[in-house]
């Protein structure tokens, strides 16, 4: 980014001792800044893979490709929504390649003909987004906040929320949510939490337990997902039914309800039901459904870009430094330039991409506010309590 100051005669000297500091300070937070926010999104972590061929080489050949391939795909499902994901065609092995900038091995084994690992894959910003503005597909950049999920349980006329013997709140718990881009947490059955919402009233949508049950576990979101387990004879597989209910307290609109279908082979390869791939199965495409209700509101072209003049107000000399690299770390802006600086406030042209609602947004993940003042219509931005924890 580049920065261009100007500033009072006043304050000159402090300045220039002030600017000298942040830019040197800006040459090690941008580059470090560059490779935090791409490991946030354009990073896939936790590919699990295993290949057997001829001899180990071959073996570990295939399967750096296959993962390779398969991380590229779960990028793509972080990042478009579902709808879109058909827009993509199959790329070719060379063409996964030129999306990614390197990677790393870990837990690496293998034998004469097998090989075992676990991949981080890093993917390049800029040829994934070219991609997709090559085949006009929306794209989200912004982490969402968390949002918590109490899974209930109906399977032979029995409902089960707390129950050790939960299987689909522990295949909640179990899921890698290391990819998605919204952070889910399952809560864990503790005396507490049994008190304030039983499995009957969780599915039976009592608000007024699942409103204390919320206040009690200060909640942004809670998704009440019910699951219930049927077997099709015909087709010989395992069906679970599942209903999403969104409790937000901040909406003023009925919460979105939002039911699901998910199918596997009735057994597994030792003969077994197949209740785990069942259960994993039906996280999978729930947590696809959350991520895609985050997704509508952060949603941006590639190529299209706006800008908007914000000031801050500085209450000490780091505010403006604590900004600056939260700004960085902003997926939808893409140039900042620094118009004025005091000791007391900073004005700032910002770049990005989006509208102003989707930047607010973004910014507020990052512990900055953006707001814009009804009357005169001039934004204001500043240090929430995220970032000035942060800094303590």
């Amino acid at each position: 980014m580049i920065f261009n100051y100007s500033i009072t005669n006043r304050y000159a000297f402090f300045l220039i001792s002030l600017i000298s500091f942040v830019l040197l300070l800006n040459n090690t937070v941008y580059a470090q800044g560059g490779l935090d926010r791409e490991a946030s999104i354009y990073t896939i972590y936790n590919i699990e893979v295993d290949e057997t061929s001829r001899n180990v080489t071959t073996a570990r050949d295939r399967a750096l490709k296959k993962g390779q391939r398969f991380a590229l795909e779960r990028l793509f499902r972080r990042i478009i929504l579902i709808s879109d994901r058909e827009k993509l065609p199959n790329f070719s092995d060379q063409e996964v390649m030129n999306f990614i900038s390197g990677y790393e091995i870990n837990n690496e084994r293998r034998s004469s003909v097998r090989y075992f690992a676990s991949l981080v894959v890093h993917f390049s910003r800029s040829k994934v987004n070219e991609v997709l503005s090559f085949y006009e597909i929306p794209f989200a950049e912004t982490l969402g906040t968390a949002v918590s999920v109490l899974p209930v349980l109906e399977e032979a006329g029995a409902l089960m929320l707390w129950e050790n013997n939960n299987k689909w709140r522990d295949a909640w718990q179990q899921y890698d949510m290391i990819n998605n881009l919204v952070p889910i947490e399952t809560p864990k059955p503790s005396l507490k939490n049994r008190m304030y919402i039983s499995a009957l009233q969780a599915k039976n949508d009592d608000q007024k337990s699942i409103r204390s049950y919320i206040r009690a576990n200060t909640l942004n979101e809670l998704i009440i997902a019910t699951a219930i387990v049927k077997k099709d004879v015909a087709a010989d597989k395992l069906v679970l039914d599942i209903s999403l209910k969104r409790n937000d307290p901040t909406l003023e609109i009925e919460n979105t309800i939002k039911m699901i279908n998910v199918s596997v082979p009735a057994y597994d390869e030792d003969g077994l039901p197949n209740h785990k791939a069942l259960f994993k199965a039906g996280v999978d495409a729930a947590t696809d459904w959350v991520d895609d209700l985050w997704k509508s509101k952060v949603l941006v072209k590639y190529g299209f870009a706006s800008t908007i003049s914000a000031r801050g107000a500085l209450n000490q000399i780091s505010d403006w430094l604590i900004m600056q690299k939260q700004l960085e770390k902003v997926n939808l802006v893409r140039g900042v330039n620094l118009k004025s600086i005091t000791i007391n406030e900073v004005d700032l042209e910002i770049e990005f991409a989006g509208d102003a609602q989707q930047l607010a947004l973004s910014l507020a993940q990052q512990g900055l506010s953006l707001t814009q003042n009804e009357d005169n219509q001039l934004w204001a931005i500043g240090l929430t309590g995220l970032a000035i924890e942060g800094r303590n």
